[in-house]
């Protein structure tokens, strides 16, 4: 019996042409009002000064994010190959602290759920994509 070596799967969040992950896994975080958030959602950025001290203060980017994972591997000529089951969610632009942390945190602009398989944001350079042919090699 032969196999297909592509599974077409949900929608998937994009960085430019790169496949980045599924959209809509969990992070299991809360923003800063309280919100659950997944990869997909798209995010505003705050950054704390004086964190801890009388003049603490939390001042928000100029654009917008998305939480991504890096789940998929994309290839020139558009092949995109698994190389995570169960990726670790970051937010971009802050990838190295994870989806937030002491000094950075988000607040939800637009769930995942409100989004539709073709929106673009070419500014802040994501985009959304559905029946995404990902190789099983």
């Amino acid at each position: 019996m032969k196999t297909n070596k592509y599974t077409i799967s949900k929608m998937k969040i994009f960085s430019g042409d790169v496949c980045k992950c599924d959209v809509g896994i969990p992070t299991n975080e809360l923003d800063m009002h309280g919100n659950r958030l997944h990869t997909g959602d798209i995010v505003q950025l705050w950054h704390g000064e004086y964190i801890g001290e009388e003049f603490e203060q939390w001042l928000p980017s100029s654009g917008l994010t998305a939480i991504v994972a890096d789940q998929y591997k994309s290839y020139y000529g558009g092949k995109h190959v698994l190389i995570n089951e169960y990726p670790k969610p970051f937010t971009m632009g802050i990838a190295s602290c994870g989806v937030q942390n002491k000094e950075w945190k988000v607040a939800l602009v637009k769930s995942y759920k409100d989004i539709i398989p073709g929106e673009r944001f070419p500014c802040y350079g994501f985009n959304y994509r559905d029946n995404v042919k990902i190789s099983k090699e």
